[in-house]
């Protein structure tokens, strides 16, 4: 049944319900709860009976009854409603044929369809140009455009049918056929739409369907005109209704507050009649009429502004400080939103002990475990990518049912990718058998979703994976098993998700917070929440331009010619509103809140925001009005300078506290002074405890580029790390391939103490061929891996054949360490050195009194050794430092090769020039001695990739000084601290 047709007969009834049913006009808060609203609350004092208040929101709900405490009114058996608690009501006697289907399942269903017609419209391959090139057909941008916007084409969708317009109202064809399809969906499945349901039983009200008691509808504003069936299914079924309605005014040329009294006037046969009762003797109606017509006079309007918005709420606490000192009752604060600011507001009153009724919600991050099944969803929605993987890692670690830290999930990550060069989970898993417990959750996570899956079939998989990961079942999902029961039918996966992901709360209320479930003098709400209520005092915060009145545009696929043509058509509510009617409408909402005041109205705003204090910002239209009215813009009418001046006389700043200030200057200037050394202000400590037990070779080369490396992962034990999708890297991933496969190649066959004997040229060169074909049947057979395979054996054969040239001991170890006794002498300082060597060949099967030669392969850009080069930049330095620590174990002499994929690609360095090799070893001697490391970390800035390496204690001190205070404390000179 089409709800224009039921929307139609509601208009035309004009059975009298009862005569007890009365429709009555307010122009005044004060007034509806003298005259209406406490005399009808009164009427059921002596007897028990079912009493009903239906009001807009709950704000609204809860001044309500903080008023009736207030003046002592009992309310035995009333019970305060909002529009969709209504509903729930009217639905448990009015015997529905059908449920509403949720907007969840609506959407399930729209986005399938959806996606159904953005294959019919992709077309066909082309002959000609391949599986490479498609062919789209015009209507493949806007099912595109749909599918990335469908909830606002569902809520539009909505709000037509709330406004009692049919499927073939809507003015866009394409829409108007899914969405006519997807009623037949819905029907077919058993359920109906909300909207359909509400105007039936507005319409239709059968014997046995009443509600007992009497209903007061207090404060429906035209902005309710969507809710104007579920309300009216409520009242035809109660027989003594009272409705109190705001008196149409502020609306400059709207006719909507008319027409929406002519509407309930024909719903409930009766006329409306304005309250016999006085205007209150004070009021702040002044103020609203500023905002509608140009004033001379003062008004009852005070303006504080601060510097910033944190500013401006710490003006509003002293403000309500004020107003409650000097006897304020009811002191209401608008805010446009939820939003940082209220946060901060909510603290600074809690600090201060300020009782306050808070109606914005205030929402904290879901439990852990939703956390993680969203991220579990997120996972199966995108392919089951390492990224995914990763993200979740944190979760499950947060429960337990991991333990290894992200750092080493990462690091194991990083190393498979760059061997598999792919995203896909699937094909790292092989990689990790000494990481179990990343082998073990790729396991339990198993393969990826398919493209198509039916909504059954993914609840299964889903709660298995839940099951597995020791994660509890969602709650809540019985519609979902219901629907699946319905439609077995298979659904694109991306519509799967995310019509699962809808099922997990995104957010949580915080129980504890405060301000919920008290009465208080002082209450923070928002504009709707507050309107029909009495107010001794109203602060609107956040009063600047583009905050609020903020202008609401309408989508693409209902817009504002299209409501306007629409409304002009049947000229009658409920009606669709365009953008300008709704800041009509907002502008009246926030008038009638001045209107209701007793005492006075304060404006709050800011110079500026918190995160781009050089951004200024300007007061709202009607602020402007309050400055001009009570004199403040000055002899010149200069806005801008007005604005600044207000916030300049809000109050004479703070003292501040001078002791220790001087102590701190000069720390600061201490650390951006080049004349000074490093000092504890810099990365520094007690030397006796920070000392590291042990340093990787690879980790002090580093430290000489920036100590701070040094600092955070061998003292503090910290690393950094990345959350940057990954990203194939082609030389580093060769060369990695490169180690790995002449590791496995000149692996001794047997090993006598972890050295065996050097393997022939020729033996060795046919089983690199060997292990590089075998390799090649295990990668993908496309043409990036058949150039992948083809550089890497060019890179082995040619390392190969220079390993050969080399001149050395017949025993030979591959990715051997460093055993336990290598020690690095540093003056006093004997620092254990751990690190794996590509290669090491000996003249005797150990290492003690052996002649050694340590070969490291290089398949980067990387310069030849150079003992000069080394101790000028640090190039390389690791090399040296492994030929140093071999020192330490008696080995009576020896080399340390780097041997580059190139024609003759082989230098070396001796013993003997480790003096000159190691002079960059300096600086970490004097660092372990007076536990004072500095830094040399680059500079900040908006266009270096990456910005800034390491957090420093304070504002960046720039490279150029860290160089100079680096030569002064560690001796060296400032052209020796600059890499190369």
């Amino acid at each position: 049944m089409d709800c224009a047709r039921s929307e139609s007969r509601v208009h035309q009834r004009r059975t009298v319900l009862n005569s007890q049913t009365s429709l009555h006009l307010a122009r005044h808060a004060e007034t509806a709860w003298q005259a209406a609203i406490r005399p009808w609350l009164e009427r059921g004092h002596g007897r028990l009976e079912r009493a009903f208040v239906i009001v807009a929101t709950r704000g609204q709900a809860h001044g309500l009854k903080q008023r009736c405490l207030v003046e002592g009114l009992p309310l035995l058996g009333v019970e305060f409603l909002t529009p969709g608690l209504a509903r729930k009501k009217w639905a448990t006697v009015a015997r529905l044929k059908a449920s509403a289907m949720g907007r969840e399942l609506l959407l399930l269903q729209l986005r399938t369809l959806i996606a159904r017609r953005l294959q019919l419209s992709s077309g066909v391959e082309s002959a000609a140009g391949g599986a490479g090139d498609r062919h789209r057909t015009g209507e493949w941008g806007f099912w595109k455009s749909l599918e990335s916007d469908a909830e606002h084409a569902l809520d539009d969708f909505d709000e037509l049918l709330k406004a009692g317009f049919g499927i073939d109202d809507f003015p866009v064809p394409p829409l108007r056929e899914i969405f006519r399809e997807l009623a037949r969906w819905v029907e077919a499945c058993g359920y109906t739409l909300a909207a359909w349901q509400a105007a039936r039983a507005a319409a239709e009200v059968a014997d046995g369907q009443r509600i007992a008691g009497r209903v007061l509808v207090y404060g429906l504003g035209p902005e309710m005109s969507g809710e104007f069936f579920n309300v009216a299914a409520f009242v035809r079924r109660c027989s003594d209704v009272t409705a109190v309605l705001p008196e149409p005014e502020f609306e400059g040329s709207s006719e909507h507050g008319e027409k929406w009294i002519e509407l309930w006037g024909r719903l409930l046969g009766a006329e409306p009649m304005p309250l016999d009762a006085p205007d209150p003797e004070r009021s702040c109606e002044p103020v609203a009429a500023v905002w509608f017509q140009h004033a001379t006079t003062p008004v009852p309007a005070r303006l504080v502004v601060g510097q910033t918005r944190g500013d401006e709420m710490r003006g509003v606490a002293d403000e309500i400080c004020a107003l409650l000192d000097a006897g304020a009752d009811n002191i209401g604060v608008i805010f446009p939103r939820a939003d940082p600011a209220h946060l901060i507001l909510a603290r600074l009153l809690q600090e201060r002990g300020i009782l306050f009724a808070d109606m914005l919600e205030t929402a904290g991050p879901p439990a852990i475990e939703i956390q993680a099944q969203r991220a579990l969803l997120a996972f199966y929605e995108r392919g089951g990518r390492i990224e995914e993987f990763l993200a979740l890692w944190p979760l499950l670690r947060a429960i337990g049912i991991v333990t290894a830290p992200l750092a080493e999930a990462r690091r194991a990550c990083e190393r498979s990718f760059d061997a598999t060069q792919s995203h896909d989970l699937r094909r790292h898993a092989g990689y990790w058998e000494k990481r179990p417990e990343l082998a073990r959750l790729a396991r339990i996570l198993g393969e990826p979703w398919p493209a198509e899956l039916a909504l059954a079939e993914a609840l299964a998989r889903f709660r298995r994976a839940c099951t597995q990961l020791a994660l509890e079942s969602p709650d809540g999902w019985g519609t979902l098993d219901t629907m699946a029961a319905i439609d077995a039918g298979p659904k694109p996966l991306a519509v799967v998700t995310g019509t699962l992901a809808s099922f997990l709360p995104q957010d949580s209320v915080v129980i504890d917070a405060p301000g919920r479930n008290v009465f208080a003098r002082v209450t923070l709400s928002t504009r709707r929440r507050a309107e029909g209520l009495c107010w001794s005092h109203l602060v609107l915060v956040e009063s600047n331009s583009g905050v609020w009145p903020l202008r609401q545009e309408p989508s693409c696929w209902l817009t504002d010619e299209h409501r306007s043509a629409l409304s002009r058509a049947r000229n009658s509510p409920p009606t669709l509103f365009n953008s300008e009617e709704r800041a009509v409408l907002e502008r009246a909402g926030y008038a009638t809140l001045a209107r209701d005041t007793r005492e006075r109205v304060i404006f709050s705003a800011a110079l500026s925001g918190e995160q781009d204090p050089e951004v200024k910002l300007a007061p709202n239209s009607w602020v402007e009005r309050i400055m001009w009215a009570n004199g403040q813009m000055g002899p010149e009418g200069d806005i801008e300078a007005a604005f600044t001046g207000a916030a300049i006389a809000t109050g004479e700043p703070a003292a501040v506290a001078t002791t220790g200030l001087d102590a701190w200057h000069d720390a600061w200037r201490g650390r951006r002074d080049p004349t000074r050394p490093f000092d504890e202000y810099f990365f520094s400590g007690d030397p006796a405890r920070i000392t590291p037990p042990k340093l990787p070779a690879k980790l002090i080369e580093r430290g000489v580029q920036d100590p701070a490396e040094l600092w955070f992962e061998a003292i503090l034990k910290t690393q950094r790390i990345r959350w940057d999708p990954f990203v194939r890297a082609r030389r580093k991933a060769l060369g990695q391939w490169a180690h790995q496969l002449l590791a496995n190649v000149l692996m001794p066959s047997e090993t006598t103490r972890g050295f065996g004997e050097m393997l022939a040229f020729e033996v060795a060169r046919q089983k690199l061929h060997d292990r590089l074909a075998a390799q090649r049947r295990e990668w993908p057979g496309n043409r990036y891996w058949d150039s992948f395979h083809g550089e890497l054996a060019h890179v082995c054969g040619l390392l190969l054949e220079n390993v050969f040239t080399i001149t050395a001991g017949r025993y030979v170890a591959t990715e051997a360490s460093l055993p336990p006794g290598a020690r690095l002498e540093l003056g006093p300082h004997r620092i254990p050195v751990v690190g794996r060597l590509d290669l090491v060949r000996l003249d005797q099967p150990a290492w003690s009194g052996a002649r050694i030669d340590i070969v490291d392969f290089k398949t980067g850009g990387d310069l030849g050794l150079s003992a000069e080069r080394m101790g000028r930049t640090g190039a390389s330095l690791q090399l040296g430092v492994y030929l140093e620590a071999a020192r330490s174990l008696g080995i009576a002499g020896g080399s340390v090769w780097m041997i580059k994929p190139e024609p003759g690609g082989v230098t070396k360095l001796t013993f003997d020039d480790m003096a000159v090799a190691l002079t960059k070893l300096r600086w970490l001697e004097q660092a372990l001695t007076r536990g004072v490391y500095g830094a040399l970390t680059r500079d900040r800035s908006d266009y270096a990739p990456g910005g800034c390496d390491w957090p420093l204690a304070c504002t960046p001190v720039s490279r150029a000084i860290l160089e100079q205070k680096f030569a002064l404390t560690f001796g060296l000179a400032p052209e020796q601290a600059v890499d190369e």
